[in-house]
């Protein structure tokens, strides 16, 4: 029954990904999946719940991916290009930011999914700012602003480039682009 409901959410995340959380629908994922659309109710009763349950887990496997990032010994900078690198992966297999994706519909989410949203936007923002603290400290980054501040600005950055690259350019321009922006901020 777990298999079944991982498969579930492995297939909504790859749909929202690829065309938005308000194109996907129930029948998308029973034809994906193999089962009836009564068996995704069975596991989630409404979109909201799915949403939820997907940003929960887009908390937990991204941020321990972060997580990771910010926790070796790399440079501020290197790290920042580490993070940057999870969003041309993203680019290149045509699966854009959870998150970002997510909030593009926001207007349509519960209020209750509208914190979950924002609390996991946050904690990503904590993790983030984290490589900024870091080079700030060690003098390798310099920037205006707080570590949270520059971090929101660098994740905005990302999930933003990741839509334009997608229109033109793929993965070569978002390279591009974040190695500019990276290279800004280098001391």
């Amino acid at each position: 029954m777990g298999d079944t409901k991982t498969k579930i959410l492995d297939v909504a995340e790859d749909l929202i990904q690829r065309v938005g959380l308000n194109a996907m629908s129930y029948k998308h994922i029973s034809d994906a999946v193999g089962i009836r659309k009564a068996s995704i109710h069975h596991h989630f009763p409404q979109k909201k719940n799915m949403v939820d349950a997907l940003l929960s887990r887009c908390e937990t496997t991204y941020g321990l991916h972060y997580q990771t990032i910010i926790n070796d010994r790399s440079s501020a900078p290197e790290k920042l290009r580490k993070l940057a690198g999870i969003f041309a992966d993203g680019v290149t297999r045509e699966k854009l930011c959870l998150v970002g994706m997510i909030s593009s519909d926001m207007n349509t989410l519960e209020p209750a999914s509208c914190r979950i949203l924002e609390t996991t936007l946050e904690r990503t923002m904590e993790i983030f700012s984290l490589a900024f603290k870091q080079g700030r400290e060690e003098g390798s980054l310099t920037f205006n602003g707080t570590e949270k501040e520059i971090a929101y600005a660098f994740f905005s950055f990302l999930v933003g480039t990741q839509i334009a690259a997608r229109v033109k350019g793929g993965a070569g321009a978002f390279n591009t682009a974040t190695e500019i922006i990276i290279t800004s901020w280098e001391t």
